[in-house]
């Protein structure tokens, strides 16, 4: 496939887990089993959703509620900082691979996503969830199940300065 390094990505998709905020790496996602997905170019958020739940083989009765992505902020002494922002959009999924696009060190784009119980309907038609919004930007506080152990994040391939500077 020609060109599929500048058209899509790789991207570990953790869930059932746990976001870790105000870690040393600023944003952690945590969780047993991850699995992955290809985004590309042209990925709505609604074929996002159906990717990931096609990957997890959630039955018809669960559903991808929140998509979250951690992208690098900062680069310290002790090694790179991660913040959170969540996708609600089409666009917040062309900024996810904007963002990709700008961080080339980074080879794992990573994915934390929710899955909601898509509600018994006695005669009615809406068969998705309610949903919480989060705000547009960045992920709650800690959320997810109960505490595991971590699975290693990528790494970020970048020269550090051995200093002691807090930085």
């Amino acid at each position: 496939m020609d060109g599929a390094r500048g058209d899509s990505f790789l991207a570990l998709v953790h869930h059932n887990g746990k976001i870790k905020k105000r870690t040393s790496e600023g944003v952690r996602f945590k969780c047993e089993c991850p699995t992955n997905v290809f985004i590309s170019a042209g990925t709505s958020l609604a074929d996002l959703q159906a990717s990931i739940e096609r990957r997890l083989d959630l039955d018809a009765r669960k559903r991808v509620s929140h998509i979250f992505y951690r992208v690098p902020v900062a680069v310290v002494s002790s090694g790179v900082k991660y913040d959170c922002f969540s996708v609600e959009s089409d666009e917040d999924l062309q900024v996810l691979f904007h963002c990709q696009q700008q961080f080339p060190e980074v080879r794992t784009t990573e994915l934390y996503v929710e899955i909601a119980d898509v509600g018994a309907s006695f005669g009615g038609s809406n068969p998705h969830p309610q949903q919480v919004h989060v705000g547009p930007t960045h992920c709650p506080p800690d959320v997810g199940g109960p505490t595991m152990g971590p699975v290693a994040s990528p790494s970020f391939d970048v020269n550090l300065p051995q200093g002691n500077d807090d930085g």
